[in-house]
């Protein structure tokens, strides 16, 4: 019964018919059609295996109507301003919402640095510290003689505990910190600000020397609208967010600066504006204002793509908010939502150059010259002071649509197909080369009768 099952089976071996060793010839053609074949072979597997790696790389984007609404987006950033000190740097936040944001510290971590680069040292932080706590103290000490032993100035509603003292503007201020608050009109109208002259004080003027660097991060509406480091303190009055300071002193706010990072959401590594190096010079009118335009494209990230992105900020955490940002308790496993962006820029001088090619009379009048006088005429050079507010504004749009991000997946079993495709293709190839030469080469012999 085994011989008959076996003779069964031979009989269906009608693809690979074998024949017996000394009925089989070698030529020195087939030898060489083998080593082109086994060559093409192994280049082509090389080939097959490399494209199949690199469309497992490929990212497939898919856009999709942004619908969400009411939701937030984080700002981070890493900025340095080489001359502008830390005391004189305001960043403000706007949107189309009406939303304001005015000096925002909570998140952000300011730097001082000397002018060659280097961070101030602790020493020298605390003998900066203890001067104007000094300073502090003596104002308090005078303000004190001036009222009654058992004053207990109102903290506006912002106290803690019901027998909670503000004694001085700055304890307003802070209280009001505390609970985020804003507190930019309490200078005008708590009696502490007014008996200090705070209502009355004049723009400070900017300090020179020092340099500073702000990195953290900051929380806005995806809505459109714009965050900026401007010359003087934002203030909102009348319903207008409006800048206080100085005009003569315009010059002297040096708005170079370096961005380190900056990212709308978890970095992916294609942020257009990180590595940003910006410096203004007497030829480029000492300061002015950068412009940034930035188009924000919310982007999704899927699947493994967005597993490599979890945890990708390179910012330091600062806070507990962003630890519970970062460890994905708002999103799902292996999605990350983030926003990408591309921009454009525009630089405004403070200060242009004017050529004086008219000359007046006496009575102020343009005066014209008539006739030649030989040689290259003199011309005055001035300079005249633009209306721009010297700073850094990033004014940020929000696209209607979503793009979402996912990497290719080729499955294993498609290279199988496509390698044994590529092998039987070239053994079948070799053989009809083989036996075309081979018949060549026998005809070649046959002698001619």
């Amino acid at each position: 019964k085994d011989k008959r099952k076996r003779a069964v089976v031979e009989r269906l071996d009608f693809m690979f018919p074998k024949v017996d060793r000394e009925f089989t010839v070698k030529t020195h053609s087939g030898g060489i059609v083998t080593i082109v074949a086994y060559t093409l072979i192994g280049l082509l597997v090389l080939a097959e295996t490399a494209s199949w790696f690199a469309q497992n790389r490929m990212e497939l984007s898919t856009t999709v109507v942004d619908t969400s609404l009411g939701k937030k987006m984080r700002v981070n950033m890493n900025i340095t301003f080489p001359s502008l000190a830390c005391v004189d740097l305001h960043l403000d936040a706007i949107d189309v919402a009406g939303d304001s944001q005015i000096n925002i510290e909570d998140t952000l971590k300011k730097r001082r640095l000397h002018r060659d680069g280097r961070p101030f040292s602790q020493e020298e932080i605390e003998v900066d510290t203890n001067f104007h706590r000094e300073q502090q103290e003596r104002k308090e000490r005078l303000l004190k003689e001036e009222l009654p032993n058992d004053y207990c100035g109102p903290c506006y509603g912002a106290h803690d505990t019901e027998d909670q003292c503000c004694q001085t503007c700055d304890d307003v201020i802070a209280a009001y910190d505390k609970r985020k608050w804003k507190s930019d009109l309490l200078k005008y109208t708590a009696e502490q600000c007014v008996r200090e002259g705070r209502d009355k004080v004049e723009p400070k003027k900017m300090t020179k020397g020092e340099g500073c660097n702000l990195s953290g991060y900051m929380t806005v509406n995806r809505v459109s609208g714009n965050f900026h480091i401007a010359m003087g303190e934002g203030i909102e009055r009348d319903g207008r967010h409006i800048h206080t300071y100085v005009p003569e002193d315009a010059p002297n706010f040096n708005a170079s600066h370096i961005i380190h990072q900056l990212s709308f959401g978890p970095e992916d590594g294609k942020e257009p504006l990180s590595g940003t190096i910006k410096v203004v010079t007497e030829r480029t009118g000492t300061t002015g204002l950068f412009q940034y335009f930035i188009k924000i494209v919310p982007t999704t990230y899927v699947g493994e793509t967005g597993a490599l992105l979890e945890g990708a900020d390179i910012l330091p955490s600062l806070y507990e908010e962003m630890e519970d940002s970062k460890s994905g308790k708002k999103q799902r496993k292996g999605m990350v939502e983030t926003n990408r962006y591309f921009v454009t820029e525009r630089f405004m001088p403070l200060m242009t150059d004017l050529l004086d090619d008219e000359q007046r009379d006496e009575d102020n009048r343009a005066a014209v010259h008539a006739g030649y006088s030989g040689g290259h005429q003199n011309h005055e050079h001035h300079q005249k002071q633009n209306a721009v507010l010297p700073g850094v504004f990033f004014i940020y749009e929000i696209y209607p649509f979503a793009v979402e991000i996912s990497r290719n997946s080729v499955p294993f079993t498609h290279l199988l197909i496509r390698l044994m495709a590529t092998v039987g293709g070239v053994f079948t190839l070799a053989r009809w080369a083989d036996s075309l030469m081979y018949e060549r080469s026998n005809n070649t012999r046959k002698p001619i009768r």
